[in-house]
């Protein structure tokens, strides 16, 4: 669900649909369409939702879609299948904030050139990412 109409890539605007929020108040549908992250990510059926301040993803919808989703104490991760990064998000004040324009690129820290990182982690008793980036830096200069 967003607020904002400019993160459609493409948007059906709907009659009258209301949702109920946790605390019983209604937020009126405006519409639902797709976002798009870059060229290759979409998340379907998102939700226009008037006077809507924050975006919210449901990591269950995204689990239900076939992405794997893992949160560790100062981050999360969004995968494909396939197991490449669709989304990174930082915890700011005990909530999840993703990163729309995550790339590749920008990830360097969960890459190394020769190893598997995960492969990695889990040999390393779940090491955290950052370490073992500092681990690949000493060893590789």
């Amino acid at each position: 669900m967003t607020g904002d109409k400019t993160k459609f890539a493409k948007l059906e605007l709907k009659d009258e649909c209301f949702m109920t929020y946790g605390d019983k108040n209604k937020g009126k549908i405006l519409g639902n369409g797709v976002i798009r992250n870059g060229s290759s990510f979409n998340i379907k059926n998102v939700f226009l939702v008037e006077g809507l301040k924050h975006n919210l993803i449901s990591i269950s919808q995204l689990c239900d879609k076939g992405y794997k989703v893992v949160f560790e104490p100062s981050h999360c991760l969004i995968f494909y299948a396939c197991g490449s990064i669709v989304l990174v998000g930082k915890i700011v004040n005990n909530i999840y904030l993703l990163n729309q324009h995550c790339s590749s690129n920008n990830i360097q820290c969960l890459l190394t050139k020769d190893d598997d990182i995960w492969l990695w982690h889990t040999r390393l008793f779940h090491i955290h990412m950052h370490h073992l980036k500092r681990l690949n830096k000493k060893i590789n200069g």
